[in-house]
């Protein structure tokens, strides 16, 4: 009996076999393109980096690049670099980096906002004008909801000479209106109130800069795009459980 179960399994070896041959099923293993010492690079590989080459390099010297690059990845393995402690706080640094940088590009991709015809007519008019502003400074969220701490600055400049985003913080505001609270950094909470709006006088000694329809609504784009992200920051942060020791 155990003489049938041979020939069945020669039988169904040769058949795959044949049916390999037949259907040309075989996969392609990529030929080696460059070899430095033990490290091969195949054909897909260097074409697969290629991609990634700088415009200002000829095939070539890309090639000249990589065999150059793996001489010092293998020295600095040669000399156990890779196992010392600051070489891998370092590879995790850039890692965190690499991810948190990858995910807020996908978001900011994701994000689709709309510059309406009153904004831009808003902001043209605001280029013609003199911004009286107060800054109010919190150094914390407990200060700001306890009116604490406060730091207050009188700001008088014409509207262009203003940062980008206060520009844009400027656009939702009307006289005796004031900003939603804002973090920034180490300066803590910020919020701007808006006082007054005067147009400045147009002479031929002083005009405006010309306004620039193009730039003015990347700008405003830009800084929605930011704004939305931000909130959705802030909506993980909500959603977290955080502890800290006081």
């Amino acid at each position: 009996m155990k003489y049938i179960y041979y020939i069945l399994v020669i039988m169904i070896v040769f058949s795959g076999l044949a049916a390999y041959g037949l259907f040309d099923t075989r996969v392609e293993i990529s030929k080696p393109f460059l070899s430095v010492n033990d490290r091969i690079i195949s054909e897909a590989e260097f074409e697969s980096a290629l991609k990634r080459k700088p415009s200002y390099m000829s095939r070539e010297q890309f090639a000249e690049s990589l065999i150059d690059k793996q001489l010092l990845i293998q020295e600095a393995v040669r000399m156990e670099i890779n196992k010392e402690e600051n070489f891998r706080s370092a590879v995790e640094s850039f890692y965190e980096q690499s991810l948190i940088k990858i995910l807020v590009d996908r978001k900011l991709d994701s994000l689709v906002v709309d510059v309406t015809d009153a904004e831009m007519a808003k902001y043209e008019e605001l280029t013609q004008s003199k911004i009286f502003l107060t800054k109010l400074n919190y150094p914390t969220l407990k200060d700001m909801q306890e009116k604490t701490n406060e730091s207050i600055q009188d700001i008088e400049s014409a509207f262009i000479n203003l940062s980008d985003d206060l520009k844009f913080t400027l656009l939702s505001l009307e006289k005796g209106e004031s900003s939603r609270p804002k973090k920034k950094g180490m300066e803590g909470i910020i919020i701007y109130r808006l006082n007054d709006i005067q147009e400045i006088e147009k002479t031929e000694a002083g005009k405006s800069e010309e306004f620039d329809v193009k730039k003015v609504s990347l700008l405003i784009q830009d800084k929605k795009k930011e704004q939305l992200l931000d909130e959705w920051t802030d909506a993980i942060r909500e959603s977290a459980e955080i502890w800290r020791k006081e």
